[in-house]
């Protein structure tokens, strides 16, 4: 039992000395730009941790560990507990690279209009703006879609029917099935992450492309998850 009991003490003494407890930061390929709430996870045991604000970090491993960083929209890091290399201060600098976003697969099924609904919206489009292509060739049916009902009607349908051509455009970009698919949440809520992140217009999405539009999503992303609004 006394034997036991010492290599029992042994192993646990073992255990604790080949721990060791790894501070660092996070940070982008830049090596400046720190990265908060990254999952930095043990491989091992599962054990984990996440960047603080500033992008620190603490977590105990030991040397033959692996460590896993995940972070959405980049992408995943498995590096080795023996390759890290601290700095003076003996810390380490984990850098994490942006995945590339291939979002070509995804088929906008959320919101489509039909070929004859298209041609008929067109259509109303085109007679609304009759009394500003014919002023001054025909005054006469400009003054007519300009203060009768009808044209009135005309030009309120038509506004609606331009704001769903508009709309179509950026579910293009950036509909449900995208947002979940780059952000990588499935509960998330469009229409409450839309209104969150105010500066992500209509304007702003149908104008810009690739990594300019999908870094701003995920830079609100983040700052909509951290607040807890994730669902």
């Amino acid at each position: 039992m006394k034997l036991l009991k010492v290599i029992f003490f042994l192993l646990l003494t073992f255990n604790i000395t080949a721990q060791q407890i790894i501070k660092g930061s996070v940070v982008e390929k830049d090596s400046s730009t720190a990265m908060p709430f990254v999952y930095i996870i043990n491989k091992s045991n599962g054990n984990g941790t996440m960047s603080d604000n500033d992008g620190n970090f603490t977590l105990s491993t030991n040397k033959q560990d692996t460590l896993i960083c995940s972070y959405v929209g980049y992408a995943k890091m498995y590096i080795a507990v023996k390759n890290l290399k601290p700095n003076a201060q003996g810390l380490v600098k984990l850098v994490m690279a942006q995945a590339m976003i291939n979002l070509n697969t995804v088929t906008v099924t959320s919101f489509k209009i039909k070929p004859y609904e298209r041609d008929y919206m067109n259509k109303v489009i085109d007679e609304s703006k009759i009394r500003k292509l014919d002023y001054f060739n025909s005054p006469i049916t400009a003054l007519y879609m300009q203060y009768s009902k009808e044209g009135r009607q005309i030009r309120k349908l038509a506004k609606i029917f331009e704001e769903l051509f508009e709309e179509e455009e950026v579910q293009k970009k950036l509909s449900p099935e995208i947002l979940k698919r780059l952000t990588g949440d499935d509960k998330i809520d469009y229409a409450a992450f839309r209104k969150y992140c105010y500066y992500l217009s209509n304007y702003f999405i149908m104008s810009h492309d690739g990594f300019d539009l999908y870094s701003r999503v995920m830079e609100c992303y983040r700052a909509y998850k951290a607040e807890g609004r994730t669902r």
